[in-house]
């Protein structure tokens, strides 16, 4: 049975969000409905994600959503691999309103569409604040989002998708929705592979992979790391054995984005607590080289 997907996306940066939609694209399970961007320059960002789709042969709806964070703050990124556009096709984009888009994708498929959040949550956020009933229509929130380890953070800004827009990142974990998990940083963090290792994901030189790689190079270049933070996100739609889950509420602070977990049986969000590696980049590696989904 095919699950419905809508993903949330800054990607254009870190190579882990075309990563992430390279598999959304290639899993079988999953009917990928539509796309939004988010974060500084979002019309190129949705330039991107379309450039991947079409490097895999696909025809995805794709918005471009904010901009800029609901809080100020005194560093937005841009996305440093917009260079490579030059070299793959794609359609351009204005600046399009995604929570309207968002909820058009949840209201026409009601408790079947499953928001897969891997950039920061102001897109999110303003789904849920201009459409309340949204959260309830949900069959699922996938975010990445949150540090809750025993260490605290060198840098509140390593807890990025949170601290760039903490005022949307509180919207988003005051929500109930009917499946509400959090991948968090202390988890995802061991996702982690030298850049050199990168190719290696993949069997073959196809588009799709090609393009990854293109879009991912000057993050791989100045990261001397892949660590697929987001993929877990999506992957756990699919594969929720993959981790253990603490249920429990999430407190944001609007200064810095800081997250707190309190356990709860009663709580409105699940953060993960353990992942199996092993089967991770198993099923990853699998799934990005299947033959069955033409190029």
């Amino acid at each position: 049975m095919m699950t419905k997907i809508l993903l949330d996306t800054d990607i254009g940066g870190d190579i882990d969000d075309a990563v992430c939609l390279a598999y959304l694209l290639k899993e079988p399970q999953c009917e990928l409905l539509g796309i939004t961007s988010v974060c500084g320059q979002s019309e190129v960002r949705a330039r991107i994600a379309s450039a991947i789709c079409k490097a895999a042969n696909r025809k995805i709806l794709i918005v471009a959503g904010a901009d800029l964070p609901l809080k100020p703050i005194v560093l937005y990124p841009t996305p440093t691999g917009a260079p490579a556009l030059a070299k793959w096709p794609h359609d351009a984009y204005e600046k399009g309103d995604a929570p309207v888009f968002l909820y058009q994708q949840i209201k026409q498929h009601p408790h079947e569409v499953t928001l897969v959040g891997i950039g920061t949550m102001t897109n999110i956020a303003n789904l849920f604040t201009r459409y309340p009933d949204a959260k309830d229509l949900l069959a699922g929130l996938h975010v990445m989002n949150g540090y809750f380890g025993k260490e605290p953070l060198a840098d509140p800004m390593y807890n990025f998708n949170s601290w760039a827009d903490a005022k949307a990142s509180k919207i988003v974990f005051e929500k109930r929705v009917k499946r509400h998990r959090a991948m968090s940083i202390e988890i995802t963090e061991t996702l982690s592979l030298p850049a050199t290792e990168a190719e290696a994901l993949f069997d073959e030189k196809t588009p799709l992979h090609q393009a990854v790689l293109a879009f991912g190079q000057p993050w791989l270049q100045d990261a001397n790391t892949l660590t697929l933070h987001d993929v877990l996100a999506a992957m756990t739609v699919f594969y929720p054995e993959l981790c253990e889950y603490q249920r429990g509420i999430v407190q944001v602070d609007e200064e810095d984005g800081a997250t707190v977990f309190e356990a709860d049986r009663s709580g409105n969000v699940e953060i993960t607590r353990s992942v199996d590696k092993k089967r991770f980049w198993q099923i990853l590696k699998e799934t990005l080289n299947r033959k069955e989904v033409a190029e």
